[in-house]
């Protein structure tokens, strides 16, 4: 199995220094990709030498190169994969996101192209539900929506009820998870559970929620 150096945090100088060339983010790359050993995609050996590009690998029986970057979400960018890289960075650490426009003024690209690499961003960020929340996690449910006139209290005309649920780690905050719902029924609210949380880490934290999950979990 090859070491992994993994890059954590959300410190901007620190991943400036981290990564500077393209090189840098393809050598990052081969190291994720690889990290329990080669196999190649066509016949599956697990033997292979140096490619011709940088940090590609080439199976030594069918002779298939593979780069770092196939596969992922930075195969074929239309721009050089140290600009996707950052443009990685910032959307994933920054509280409010990027727009598309926002990212076209700092890169000096097309809107079109950050607006398209975006999406694919979002699409790899998303949840692949199999890895579920585990230890102690918050659950609570609000309404969401601008000040009515003449409504007080938790009014939900034209408001969005939304539930979430937050995991805490060592480290703090870990995931977060947060859907819409239409009401804050035991069966709704018991579905968002199953789909995001343990069920062991559920039955844990029963005695915190304000409607009994037993009846939900079964």
């Amino acid at each position: 199995m090859e070491r992994r150096i993994t890059f954590a945090g959300v410190n901007s100088i620190m991943f400036h220094q981290r990564f500077k060339t393209d090189d840098d983010c393809l050598e990052y790359l081969s190291s994720v990709k690889w990290e329990n050993g080669f196999s190649c995609k066509r016949c599956n050996s697990d033997k292979y030498c140096i490619g011709k590009k940088p940090f590609t690998r080439r199976c030594t029986k069918c002779r298939y190169e593979e780069s770092p970057t196939s596969g992922t979400m930075f195969d074929k960018v239309k721009f050089s994969i140290l600009k996707a890289f950052h443009i990685a960075f910032k959307i994933s650490t920054k509280k409010k996101g990027m727009s598309s426009l926002e990212l076209s003024n700092e890169f000096g690209l097309r809107q079109k192209t950050c607006w398209e690499f975006k999406w694919k961003l979002q699409q790899a960020m998303a949840s692949s539900l199999q890895y579920p929340l585990t230890g102690t996690v918050h659950v609570d449910e609000c309404y969401i929506g601008g000040p009515e006139e003449q409504k007080r209290g938790r009014s939900k005309v034209d408001k969005k009820l939304v539930v979430l649920v937050l995991e805490i780690t060592d480290g703090g905050v870990g995931r977060v998870y947060a859907e819409v719902i239409e009401h804050s029924s035991a069966k709704e609210l018991g579905a968002f559970l199953r789909k995001y949380v343990s069920i062991l880490t559920a039955a844990k934290q029963m005695l915190n929620f304000s409607i009994c999950w037993l009846c939900v979990l079964k």
